[in-house]
């Protein structure tokens, strides 16, 4: 910085002698030609001050914005006119608050009973679930949230103020894997069911599933649930109705088979067959 001092200094020094070196001797003037001499030294002194000051100040704004031998340690600014670059990281999944329910004796378990740790683990898996299921479930069956009794257990309320338990159960199996379970496939024929009626269907990989619309207690109100085998487990999901209202579960089993049929919905279950959260002993309403 010192050197560059000296030298803007002694470029002005030189060129100010030149300026002056051209002009005529004041002797050989009239005293108006002295006038218009001085007033040209002048603007040319100005002239060349101001040029030389441009100068200066260029070289010593890039000394100090230009990363130096330090390492690189001060920041270059973009320009005014960047374009911010776009986010790519994703929104996260909106939270669901859970619907909180009592158990009705002293022998049903909650997952308020969970060690610490373990009752995370389900919590974090019923957030998934029920924003996954609000997405795939037909809009009748309203908001889907979780209820905080049981993992498998859910809740869709409309605004109209309809209620429809919805259950997703991936329960340990009792029989070995790959074998034909109990309501994985439609008994007698497909579609003639005492009491309802039975959809056949078959899941990504081959997995045979059975889709079930079935009277709930009431023969004015019905039920509608989706089973398959996968892994070590039995898969149960299920809408059932409100009863108060009387109204049947708004959804046909050929709309759960779809939802079966989704990878994301697999993915899932392939999460709760590998670590399981439920026990063998553990039935779901209408099992």
């Amino acid at each position: 910085m010192r050197e560059a001092e000296d030298g803007s200094a002694l470029l002005v020094r030189e060129v100010m002698e030149h300026a002056v070196a051209e002009l005529p001797p004041v002797h050989d003037l009239v005293p108006a030609a002295v006038v218009q001499g001085r007033r040209r030294r002048a603007r040319a002194r100005m002239a060349v001050a101001a040029a030389v000051a441009c100068a200066f100040g260029a070289v010593v704004f890039g000394s100090v914005s230009l990363p130096g031998g330090d390492g690189g340690g001060r920041t270059v600014r973009p320009a005014a006119n960047t374009t911010p670059s776009p986010r790519t990281s994703e929104e996260p999944a909106p939270y669901r608050t859970p619907v909180h329910i009592e158990p009705t004796s002293d022998t049903e378990e909650s997952m308020a009973d969970l060690p610490p740790a373990e009752r995370e683990r389900q919590e974090a898996f019923q957030q998934q679930a029920a924003v996954l299921l609000d997405e795939l479930l037909p809009d009748a069956v309203g908001l889907v949230r979780p209820v905080d009794l049981a993992v498998w257990r859910y809740q869709g309320e409309t605004p109209k103020g309809e209620v429809f338990t919805v259950a997703l159960s991936v329960r340990p199996a009792g029989s070995a894997p790959g074998t034909t379970r109990h309501g994985a496939t439609c008994p007698g024929e497909p579609g003639s069911l005492k009491g309802g009626s039975c959809e056949q269907g078959t899941l990504p990989g081959g997995i045979k599933a059975a889709a079930y619309r079935l009277v709930d207690g009431s023969p004015d109100t019905m039920y509608t649930r989706v089973r398959f085998a996968y892994g070590h487990s039995d898969v149960e999901l299920a809408v059932y109705p409100d009863q108060d209202a009387k109204v049947s579960a708004p959804v046909t089993a050929g709309q759960l088979l779809a939802v079966a049929r989704d990878r994301r919905f697999l993915d899932l279950v392939r999460v709760a067959d590998a670590d399981p959260m439920e026990k063998k002993q553990i039935s779901v309403r209408g099992g």
